[in-house]
C-alpha cells in the first residue's frame, strides 16, 4: 500500500494535527488530516499494510529503526 512517510514532527496550525516522525499518513490523510504540511517533510513508500501497526491513534512501519 502507498503511505506517505513524516520525515520529522511537524504541527500542523490550521487542522490542529501533529505529524510524529517516521509516522505513515494514507493519501487520503495526507489531503484532509495534513493537507497544509509542505511535501519535503514526507517521503512516499510501499509497505504492505500487513506490517505496519498503530500506536496512540499514528501507524509506523514493523521493524523500522531509528534511522529507517
Amino acid at each position: 500500500m502507498l503511505y506517505y512517510k513524516a520525515l520529522e514532527e511537524k504541527y500542523d496550525y490550521f487542522t490542529g494535527n501533529t505529524l510524529i516522525e517516521r509516522e505513515l499518513v494514507t493519501p487520503r490523510e495526507r489531503d484532509t488530516k495534513f493537507r497544509y504540511i509542505p511535501d519535503r517533510y514526507f517521503q512516499l513508500v510501499e509497505i504492505s499494510k500487513q506490517k505496519t501497526f498503530k500506536m496512540f491513534g499514528a501507524r509506523f512501519a514493523i521493524g523500522a529503526g531509528p534511522t529507517d
